[in-house]
């Protein structure tokens, strides 16, 4: 069995499909199944060793398993085995072929090395794109906790995405809108200023550097406070123009805290957390006590223990403090506490 006796483009697409098949999240022994095929072997394996970690194995085996199986089902037929190390990692990939199978040849040897090499920079490369995808998934998620929404937008201020914070804005059509797929703001003086300065983040200055970002208050038609939105340029290494990034957030909306959070940052009881939950949502003090069903001097001996555990003297204070802390990061309550 030589793999020269073998059309050139077959071991292309054989380097191809390896590749495609770990960079889209398919299962190793998928990976392997192809190159179990392509080599015409009965079973494929590949160990990975993390220094200081037990070794882990993937293996695909044909469905017409060689008859040469001792009680262990162990094969005890031949083998070509390949390995090569990368950072603190070694890899080991092992071919297992029947009985009746050809001898392995040099040649072949040294190819199942290039394709071990090629399974090793394209988990390499997986790795690196979940790592993005979470670290992408992350961000996204804390700009929502903080009710901030991102929309992306060409030079043309069309829609390229948003997150589902902006969808809700969007919806509301309250300051901002979609028209046509382009991103607008409700009153025409604002729109003129909203697609002029998309157009300036959007181009390059004659030194290379992205264009400026700029701040903008979009009246809302409710008649609520204004909606604030940041401009910034999204630099790209190619190419002539930017994306550009809308940070957009609601004056008026405040974040929400979890109770149980707020205990465990701040050292709090049960009922100092549940007190400072409702007062950092924007109510009163008396409010919060009728909401929780207690008298107003009970919140009053809450409040001043709060006071003394987070060393601050003012309601304003204490507000500030929460909703600058990681507590607005924390999971939406499921229901008031």
């Amino acid at each position: 069995m030589s793999f020269y006796s073998r059309p050139a483009i077959a071991f292309g697409q054989l380097m191809n499909a390896v590749t495609r098949s770990l960079t889209d999240g398919q299962p190793v022994s998928t990976a392997l199944a192809i190159v179990r095929d392509h080599f015409q072997a009965a079973d494929a394996e590949l160990v990975v060793t993390r220094r200081g970690q037990e070794p882990t194995a993937y293996r695909s085996v044909a469905d017409d398993i060689p008859e040469s199986v001792d009680d262990d089902g162990e094969y005890t037929c031949r083998m070509a085995q390949t390995q090569e190390t990368s950072g603190d990692v070694d890899y080991t990939m092992r071919l297992f072929f029947g009985p009746d199978a050809a001898a392995f040849e040099r040649d072949e040897e040294d190819l199942l090395g290039v394709v071990l090499n090629q399974i090793v920079r394209a988990l390499e490369l997986a790795s690196r794109i979940d790592t993005h995808a979470v670290e992408r998934a992350l961000y996204s998620d804390a700009l929502d906790k903080l009710n901030v929404g991102v929309i992306t937008v060409d030079a043309a201020g069309k829609i390229v995405s948003s997150s589902p914070v902006a969808e809700r804005f969007l919806r509301a059509r309250d300051g901002l809108q979609i028209q046509s797929g382009k991103l607008r703001a409700m009153l025409g003086t604002e729109d003129k200023e909203l697609q002029a300065s998309i157009r300036l983040a959007s181009q390059r200055r004659p030194s290379g550097e992205a264009g400026p970002s700029k701040g903008l208050a979009l009246t809302k038609l409710s008649g609520s406070r204004t909606l604030g939105i940041m401009i910034r340029p999204v630099p790209s290494s190619s190419g002539s123009s930017n994306a550009v990034a809308i940070y957009v957030r609601d004056c008026d909306s405040v974040p929400e805290v979890e109770s149980e959070f707020v205990r465990q940052i701040f050292d709090l009881t049960p009922a100092e957390a549940a007190v400072t939950r409702r007062l950092t949502a924007g109510l009163s003090l008396e409010d919060a006590a009728h909401s929780l069903e207690i008298s107003r001097n009970t919140a009053r001996a809450h409040l001043r223990s709060i006071f003394s555990k987070s060393g601050i003297t003012r309601q304003t204070e204490l507000v500030r403090l929460v909703l600058s802390s990681a507590v607005v990061l924390g999971e939406r309550p499921a229901q008031v506490a």
